[in-house]
């Protein structure tokens, strides 16, 4: 049976690339008359009264903000939100996971399929990832229907699955999640007994964990379901001044922290409470969105407030149509007093799916505002806690990023002038102690606390253990993975890393190197056994076999194909598919597919080889990674060993078209040796590939 070789660079790979694109939120009904002509031809329009649009209620568990707003759940911009559905995890059974599913796409329920074939439990937690919606994860679970005569077991199933949901946040370290008012409707549950019963499960959750970085839970109530949302309002409003702080009073600031500072190689880094603008540096940092203008963002209008008109015109002069992410800009101080400069950085508003880039972006702002600080000649800068807030980044991101950029530049640039970094935590900020409990659990990271008169405790940290095969942090780390030389390999150095290798060794393009005896015994082994003599002569294929009179081979020499430059392009196209399946989980297994004939005929017979572990060793089948067998002609031999398989070399007659093919039986790669060839030649030696791909 022969199998396609897919090209690494076309469009057609077993992974797609995940869709980036985020896509604008509504406008707000409101937004469109203004922008209109219609308010000029209907006269004043009458104010809207606030009871027609209620407001979301806010309230505090601990450090954890519990809200309760009206909405579609999987439009929350979140880490994860949950979703009731059917124990066989069918996502359009139900109203709700329907609508959720066709918002999210189809990956969602495959992913479903694949990782919870025989469905769940009730009270069971599945997990998925977002899809296309905008949050990284969506907790999956199987409610009862409510009876009244069973109410404790039915409730207790809904407790359940809600602290699964809340532990499992815990352990993914995620800030957000979003949860709907679950079993409210077809199941029928009173929506009275499911906000209890998730207040409490809040309650709970934040007594047990002090330190969780789950601080931002939203109750999700559909918005044409007024009775539900008014049960949910009232026994917010009944259980508030039980389990909830009281909100701090409008004007009255906390009390101000003790500052926090380290010394590291060639700087000092303090962490402090305050006002941005009235701190006394040579430079202070703000943030926009890209191509926008000062005064955008709450923090920003603060600047020009402070700083005059003229930050805005210098700004607007110089920058007209704005600055894009990775680019920081140095405006005047004008009106501030004691600061010379104030750098604008650009950076995207945060998104969960891609937070891997809102964090580079982060990072690149920070490292080159104190690059920018040390061509200028200034000695002392203030970063504000940047993203958080308008742009929605979670403090603990930007408390993480922001410290290990400081320390990263630090190291790196010994000779340094710059004296003070000061990080500032706005104090006026409704969210402050929050904010501040996150950025001093950073700082303390990067340096050990100042003792005196104790020796230092030097404590080994565990070592943190290796990621699950097939994880999301595997394959991360195998997309990261430095390319090196194979181990095995004979005419370079093994495990050397391939750009020092070939910048020291110019060779030929490849060497044909004769292997050890184990591997050749198993080389031989998977030919005889994919071997199908009963199929010789048989088929367009093989037209003309018959003529040579055989119905089997025999192997009389296996040599290895070593060339540098043919296996750096191999992996670095593998590299890419590992990153694929980071973003959208793993392919199917191809012994998994509809009309498949089984697992791959190779891997199978060396997966039950006790002696074919190191020939396994840098193979992937979590990425559909496999041996299979190739024939050419004897003219195109060279040119495959140089420069590898070409779809643009092959013959447009083979039954899927243009391509060069992979079989995962030595028969069907043996029907690709021309006839005519082994005969005039007279020699019945012929040469095949075993080869790899994915």
């Amino acid at each position: 049976m022969a199998r396609r070789i897919t090209r690494s660079a076309s469009s057609g790979n077993l992974l797609e690339a995940d869709d980036g694109s985020s896509k604008a939120p509504p406008l707000d009904e409101d937004d469109d008359l203004k922008s209109s002509f219609l308010p000029g031809l209907l006269g004043r329009r009458k104010k809207r009264l606030p009871s027609e649009k209620p407001k979301d209620c806010q309230a505090r568990i601990g450090r954890v903000k519990v809200t309760l707003k009206k909405g579609l759940v999987y439009e929350e911009e979140v880490d994860a939100i949950v979703n009731s559905t059917s124990q066989t995890l069918t996502l359009d059974a139900g109203n709700a996971s329907r609508a959720m599913l066709q918002k999210a796409g189809r990956s969602i329920q495959q992913e479903c399929t694949r990782k919870y074939p025989d469905g769940i439990k009730f009270g069971e937690l599945a997990e998925t990832g977002g899809g296309e919606l905008y949050c990284g994860y969506i907790f999956h679970g199987c409610l009862k229907y409510w009876r009244a005569e069973e109410s404790n077991s039915v409730e207790q199933t809904l407790t359940d699955f809600v602290t699964k949901c809340l532990e499992r946040g815990d352990q993914l370290q995620i800030n957000s999640i979003a949860i709907p008012a679950l079993g409210t409707g077809f199941l029928q549950f009173p929506a009275k007994v499911v906000v209890c019963r998730l207040l409490q499960c809040v309650k709970d959750f934040e007594m047990r964990h002090k330190s969780t970085t789950v601080l931002d839970i939203r109750f999700v109530i559909f918005p044409k379901d007024t009775k539900t949302f008014e049960d949910f309002e009232n026994e917010f409003n009944r259980y508030s001044y039980t389990i909830y702080q009281k909100p701090t009073l409008q004007g009255v600031l906390p009390s101000k922290p003790k500052d926090i500072e380290y010394s590291l190689e060639n700087l000092t880094v303090k962490l402090v409470s305050g006002c941005l603008v009235e701190q006394k540096v040579d430079v202070i940092v703000e943030a926009l969105p890209p191509y926008r203008k000062p005064g955008s963002t709450r923090s920003s209008r603060a600047i020009v407030k402070a700083g005059g008109p003229g930050i805005e015109r210098e700004f607007t002069k110089a920058f007209p149509v704005g600055i894009d992410v990775g680019d920081v800009e140095s405006i005047g101080g004008h009106n501030l007093q004691n600061v010379k400069n104030v750098y604008f950085g650009a950076l995207p508003r945060y998104a969960v799916k891609e937070g891997d880039q809102n964090q580079q972006a982060l990072v690149l702002t920070v490292q080159l505002s104190l690059m920018k600080l040390q061509e200028d000649g200034y000695k002392t800068i203030a970063i504000p806690t940047l993203g958080v807030g308008d742009l929605k980044f979670p403090p603990r991101i930007s408390a993480m990023k922001i410290f290990s950029s400081i320390k990263e530049y630090s190291t790196a640039n010994k000779d340094s002038k710059i004296d003070t970094v000061y990080v500032v935590v706005d104090i006026r900020d409704s969210e402050f102690l929050n904010i501040w409990k996150e950025f001093e659990r950073e700082i303390n990271k990067i340096a050990p606390p100042k003792m005196k008169n104790k020796a230092p405790i030097i404590i080994e940290p565990k070592p943190k253990p290796p990621p699950v095969r097939g994880s999301r942090d595997w394959f991360s780390m195998m997309y990261e993975e430095e390319l090196c030389v194979p181990s095995y390999w004979t005419d370079y150095k093994g495990g050397e890393k391939i750009k020092v290798c070939k910048r020291r060794n110019r060779r030929h393009p490849y060497s044909l190197v004769n292997v050890d005896q184990n591997t050749k015994d198993l080389v031989v082994n998977i030919v005889e056994k994919t071997w199908e003599s009963h199929n010789v002569g048989k088929g367009a294929d093989a037209k003309g076999l018959d003529m040579l009179f055989y119905n089997n081979i025999r192997i009389t020499k296996v040599e290895r194909v070593e060339n540098l430059d043919l296996y750096e392009s191999y992996v670095q196209e593998r590299q890419r598919f590992f990153d694929k399946a980071r973003a959208r989980g793993g392919p199917f297994p191809l012994g998994t597919l509809p009309k498949s004939s089984g697992e791959i005929k190779t891997t199978s017979i060396l997966k039950s080889n006790k002696t074919s572990t190191s020939f396994l060793s840098d193979i992937y089948p979590e990425i559909n990674e496999h041996y299979v067998f190739h024939g050419t002609l004897a003219e195109t031999l060279d040119s495959v060993l140089t420069q590898g398989l070409d779809c643009r070399m092959s013959r447009g007659t083979a039954m899927f078209g243009q391509g060069a093919y992979g079989a995962e039986s030595s028969t069907k790669a043996d029907q690709y040796v021309e006839v005519w060839y082994i005969m005039q030649t007279r020699k019945k030696t012929e040469r095949k590939f075993l080869i790899r791909c994915c």
